[in-house]
């Protein structure tokens, strides 16, 4: 019984941390909007997100109905969203949408790996990228959502761990 209040509170206080630390409005439209533009799915995403101004208004069945959109936002859109997917998953409302992959991609295993396609560039050089925009505050909000996702005994545990030691402690200070 403590444990769930204890669990309760925290994820409320991660929900809270979410919404300090990242402004819920995009100051303009993102250009571009997605990463890619080969195949239907970057232009389904683009379509989803192109009127979509304020993450905090995004209902937790509509991300949960556009998972691709993790993988297929640009660098910038997916800093400015990653706050709404996070708070949903906290909420226990993601199945396929999967905000842990996103942030830990390329820091945990294989980060020396070349990425297809661009092979000067490395799966953790990318994810550093990526990743770059957000200020310490938003990192360190995060970490706190990527710690509390690992004590949930995710399937992902492994590489929240690394991810959390290879990048986002360091990011968050």
């Amino acid at each position: 019984m403590i444990e769930d209040r204890e669990m309760s509170t925290n994820a409320e206080a991660i929900l809270e941390e979410l919404r300090c630390a990242f402004p819920a409005q995009r100051p303009m439209a993102f250009d571009p909007l997605v990463g890619s533009t080969q195949g239907d799915e970057p232009v389904q995403v683009a379509r989803a997100f192109e009127n979509k101004t304020d993450w905090t208004l995004l209902r937790d069945d509509w991300l949960e109905a556009i998972p691709c959109a993790l993988h297929f936002l640009s660098n910038e859109a997916l800093c400015f969203y990653i706050p709404a997917f996070m708070a949903a998953d906290v909420r226990g409302q993601l199945n396929m949408a999967d905000p842990i992959f996103a942030l830990t991609h390329g820091f945990a295993y294989g980060s020396d790996t070349p990425t297809r396609g661009r092979k000067s560039k490395t799966w953790g050089e990318s994810a550093r990228e990526r990743w770059a925009p957000l200020t310490n505050a938003q990192a360190r909000a995060i970490v706190q959502y990527l710690e509390w996702s690992a004590a949930q005994n995710r399937p992902h545990a492994d590489n929240i761990t690394a991810a959390l030691a290879a990048y986002w402690y360091a990011r968050a200070v």
